[in-house]
């Protein structure tokens, strides 16, 4: 069985009743069902627009240990990211890079963090160098992978564009990175060519009833606009930042959003070379990150309680880009700075009396809505299989972990040019349904490329798919911000 979208229709037209059925297609659900599958449940994942749309394609790519969340005292947090670190080390291959970030102390910058009375010019070096012991500590990291401190000429030699006035010194410490939506797309590829799983992309739950032991499942197809229905045993709701559907819409998670911006720099104008960089102090006493990617660089994020466009659909609105902006010129020696594109991420956030999105927690929760069915929300990227084995062994009796992934070298090397072989791979192996699946989401195409990569748009509508879609896709990457 392949993991294309016609395939995968076929498949659920043969299933009387499922084990398990995972809504949302994001890198806790596609997780959740690459785990499900691999212990020989029955299971099936619907999400109601394209797999890794939300949250999970608008990261910023880090599989981090979380170390600003220190100073807030989430010991037990940045410890289980630190040590999840090595595990996905072990399982994702080429999905999990090392990074090098360096972190500036600038004289009467500190760190935006660390509790006000550590941020003064005497205390904020000696507070930040005992936060990274303390994060060696936690990840019980050996001497080859400890901090390093650097002098001002070490840091200019790494970062030359880096402003030195006011530097004092630099600390540098190991973290890790991925490819957000090109790993939600392996674990899915593996849940359904491995181990015999269903997933379907643009499929939206319309309603859930439970008759005895068995919940009855009503769902419409997006794409054909049919409505059907299917049953199943169990329910796991990774939602992210939606409701649950239905009539069981009042026993959702409580959440707060926080809106997360970001920019794509053509190239290295900055002169990472390969080094990411923390920056330290934001206007509004936040942190930020410049990070090389894919020979591209990404700024960000933003933190806010407020988002420009949908929860479907969020993106970086122009007071997000000039803030972004704002702040590399403050920490880097460059005049212009020219972006390609943009976007935006909503992350979900247990709800609290706190008015900032700052201070709330970004560890998970697990919210029991009965026997048999769980809602899953918030988190950090570094700790989805944490996430999704938490979340199965609260409906299952059983035991669950995430197998060494196949298929990595498969979507790792797709190229971001368009060329016709691979769109029909991407189809076949990677349930590619409109355009914009393959240009957003299977590859980076349009957000590498001058105007969203609207020729390439063109080519490919042109050949596999009606007017009607071109407009749609168009629509999508105008609304991106991609299309000026």
């Amino acid at each position: 069985m392949t993991f294309s979208r016609k395939e995968q229709l076929t498949n659920l037209e043969k299933e009387s009743i499922y084990d398990l059925l995972v809504i949302g297609g994001g890198v806790v659900g596609s997780a959740t069902l690459a785990m499900a599958s691999s212990e020989g449940l029955n299971s099936i994942l619907l999400e109601k627009n394209d797999f890794a749309s939300g949250a999970s394609s608008r990261s910023t790519k880090l599989l981090h240990g979380g170390i600003r969340y220190l100073p807030q005292l989430q010991f037990r947090l940045v410890r289980e990211s630190l040590q999840e670190q090595k595990i996905l080390d072990n399982l994702l291959g080429k999905l999990y890079k090392p990074l090098q970030l360096l972190a500036p102390i600038y004289r009467n910058d500190g760190f935006a963090d660390m509790p006000k009375i550590f941020q003064n010019n005497f205390f904020a070096p000696k507070a930040f160098k005992l936060g990274l012991v303390l994060y060696d500590w936690l990840g019980t990291r050996k001497k080859d992978k400890k901090h390093k401190n650097i002098s001002v000429n070490e840091t200019t030699k790494l970062l030359p564009l880096l402003k030195r006035k006011n530097l004092k010194k630099s600390f540098i410490f190991g973290d890790a990175q991925t490819d957000d939506s090109k790993l939600v797309m392996t674990l899915l590829r593996n849940a359904v060519e491995e181990y015999k799983a269903t997933a379907i992309n643009y499929i939206e739950i319309i309603d859930i009833s439970k008759n005895e032991n068995i919940y009855e499942v009503e769902y419409s197809d997006k794409i054909s606009l049919k409505t059907y229905k299917l049953q199943v045993k169990k329910i796991i709701a990774a939602t992210g930042v939606h409701d649950l559907p239905g009539t069981y819409q009042k026993k959702s998670s409580k959440m707060k959003y926080s809106g997360g911006a970001h920019l794509v720099l053509k190239g290295d104008p900055l002169k990472l070379q390969n080094n990411a960089v923390l920056l330290p102090k934001t206007e509004d006493d936040r942190i930020m990150f410049a990070i090389p990617w894919l020979g591209n660089t990404i700024i960000g994020t933003t933190d806010t309680k407020t988002f420009s466009g949908t929860l479907d659909r969020p993106f970086a609105d122009e007071n997000d880009r000039d803030y972004l902006v704002r702040h590399v010129k403050k920490y880097f020696e460059i005049d212009e700075l020219t972006y390609i594109s943009s976007w935006s991420g909503i992350r979900a956030l247990l709800d609290s009396s706190s008015n900032s999105t700052k201070s709330i927690s970004r560890g998970h929760f697990v919210n029991l809505i009965e026997t048999g069915f769980v809602q899953i929300a918030g988190g950090k990227l570094t700790g989805f299989r944490l996430i999704s084995q938490e979340a199965l062994q609260r409906v299952f009796n059983k035991e669950f972990d995430l197998k060494k992934l196949k298929f990595v070298d498969d979507i790792v090397n797709l190229s971001d040019i368009y060329n016709e072989d691979q769109f029909d791979f991407t189809v076949k192996h990677y349930c590619v349904a409109k355009p914009t699946d393959y240009l957003l989401r299977r590859t980076h195409i349009s957000w590498f490329s001058k105007n969203g990569a609207l020729k390439s748009l063109k080519r490919i509508t042109n050949k596999y798919y009606s007017n009607a879609q071109y407009e749609e896709s168009y629509q999508e990457l105008l609304d991106e911000g991609l299309i000026s």
